[in-house]
């Protein structure tokens, strides 16, 4: 039997981080974390965590990690003077590692934008379909800094984050949010962050080197579904839905390639190793349960 994690470093504790902070503490397990501003490190003090700023993981102080047994790295890429994206991982992760010799579990919070389009077909964790945009690239280098360090670690790809404080529904509620009807629709995975914590929890429990894992819910849907079918359970103006030759001329060529990404991520490992059955299996069942839970309280 696996021995339980004592105390859990989280490199980078912001919105994911957090969540999972206090589900630990809970369960009994310590928690430091690393922020990058003074007032985030006293919010999270307030709640039980030992929090410091930090910008550079390997120069933290040894006496402070030296019970830190597992360590959770959610350290999102950075950006240069010129807005091309860049992962620090490679310049302190193998440092970082020698600071914990009892280390028993390292996570890395990676993203499916690892992936390429797939014309809408399902991938799983042993596509080497991989993406050429910068960010991809640059979250794929990060992962492979940590599998290929000392540390027994594993990788999980992240679908679009969305939870009660992180979500479309005020841009919604504002009217005029505008969506593009590809044709065929273009496919886009979302997980909320409560089963994102949920499958970390049980990965702690039981570590594997080397896994990659992809986390996103049971429902790919194009944007335009997504949006459209959140507005109606919400009750926000209903989005304007651009032809895709509206949309080149309405929108930035950024935004604009974060509609034409089209991929389903399979989540079958997910269920058959961590989580047989997910809290939220679509952005539906969340967003409903939201709904539910305010009328309750008006």
């Amino acid at each position: 039997m696996n021995k339980p994690i004592k105390t859990l470093l989280i490199l980078g504790c912001g919105y994911v981080g957090s969540k999972l902070a206090i589900t630990a503490l809970v369960q009994g397990i310590n928690i430091k974390a690393t922020v990058r501003n003074q007032s985030t490190a006293k919010t999270l003090q307030q709640q039980g965590i030992d929090a410091v700023v930090n910008d550079n993981p390997a120069v933290l102080d040894n006496t402070w990690l030296k019970d830190c047994d597992a360590v959770l790295d959610s350290i999102p890429l950075n950006y240069d003077k010129d807005r091309k994206p860049f992962e620090t991982q490679s310049s302190w992760v193998a440092a970082l590692v020698e600071k914990l010799p009892t280390l028993k579990w390292a996570g890395y919070l990676s993203a499916t934008s690892v992936y390429a389009g797939s014309g809408g077909d399902w991938i799983g964790e042993t596509s080497t379909h991989f993406s050429t945009n910068p960010r991809g690239v640059q979250r794929l280098k990060a992962e492979q800094v940590w599998l290929t360090s000392r540390a027994p670690a594993e990788v999980f790809r992240l679908a679009g984050i969305y939870g009660d404080e992180r979500n479309i529904v005020s841009k919604l509620m504002a009217g005029n949010y505008k969506t593009v009807a590809w044709q065929p629709a273009h496919y886009s995975n979302r997980i909320h962050v409560d089963d994102i914590v949920a499958a970390l929890m049980v990965a702690m429990l039981k570590p594997q080197a080397s896994r990659i894992m992809n986390l996103s819910d049971d429902t790919p849907c194009s944007h335009k579904d997504y949006v459209c079918t959140l507005a109606e359970i919400i009750g926000a103006p209903t989005p304007i839905v651009l032809t895709p030759e509206q949309a080149e001329k309405e929108m930035s060529p950024a935004y604009l390639d974060f509609f034409r990404d089209n991929k389903r991520i399979s989540n079958r490992k997910l269920h058959q190793q961590l989580r047989p059955k997910l809290k939220y299996p679509s952005f539906m069942d969340a967003f409903k349960q939201t709904m539910k839970s305010r009328a309750s309280k008006a």
